[in-house]
């Protein structure tokens, strides 16, 4: 239980720490812009092998993962980027996804499982580098480029009919994460921005089961979102 409850105070705390971090970049260096953003959109997975063992119990098979990113709970990320002056080209930045995997699978008939997901998300927390080019439209439309590595958080959901009492339902520090990016921002003015960007990240999930035994699985995850931002020390 106290596992547990650490991982799900560890997620719970990320959106704000990425907020708090906006102050102490600035005062680190008063002369750099800073952008903290939100966003919405949707995830999608490609298709990924799934190996399960527990005591006598093993599984290996191709998964069929659906995002549905338009349900509760739906996709969302939150964003904090430093540029190291107004004008830089370059920035480095923390952001915090979360996004889905539902396993495609007709549990009333699967020998195996009663239920595969991870839909509480498959939470990433990724360190990028980015590279912007230069403005366009009279300085409104900026297009931006970046890549970064960080970590898996996934919400791990599995029930196997073999164990009905030993159902996995927790959150799980399970392994690293990559991604690649490019975006436009539209700037509104000198502080908001409207920005659309399209990513594609990899999770490498190596999670325990309740009991013991594990199941291993990695996701690409194209994703689409829009997201508004404000800027500090333009």
């Amino acid at each position: 239980m106290a596992k547990k409850t650490s991982h799900l105070r560890a997620l719970r705390c990320l959106p704000a720490m990425l907020a708090a971090l906006a102050p102490s970049l600035l005062c680190a260096r008063a002369v750099a812009e800073m952008q903290i953003g939100v966003y919405g959109g949707m995830n999608t997975n490609f298709n990924s092998p799934a190996t399960l063992h527990k005591d006598a119990l093993s599984d290996s098979r191709t998964m069929d993962w659906e995002g549905r990113p338009f349900q509760m709970p739906p996709y969302w990320g939150v964003q904090a980027t430093y540029w190291l002056n107004a004008n830089a080209s370059w920035g480095v930045g923390v952001d915090y996804s979360h996004s889905k995997a539902y396993a495609a699978l007709n549990f009333a008939t699967d020998p195996i499982y009663r239920h595969l997901e991870f839909t509480d998300g498959n939470n990433l927390v990724m360190f990028n580098l980015l590279y912007r080019f230069g403005p366009l439209a009279d300085g409104r439309l900026v297009p931006y480029l970046g890549a970064g590595g960080g970590l898996a958080i996934p919400h791990v959901e599995v029930k196997l009919k073999a164990f009905p009492g030993q159902d996995t339902w927790e959150y799980q520090f399970a392994g690293g994460a990559a991604q690649v990016l490019g975006g436009l921002e539209y700037r509104l003015d000198n502080a908001w921005s409207l920005f659309a960007e399209g990513k594609v990240s990899y999770s490498h999930l190596a999670t325990e089961l309740e009991g013991g035994g594990t199941l291993k699985t990695y996701l690409w995850s194209p994703q689409l979102m829009l997201g508004l931002s404000y800027r500090f020390g333009n």
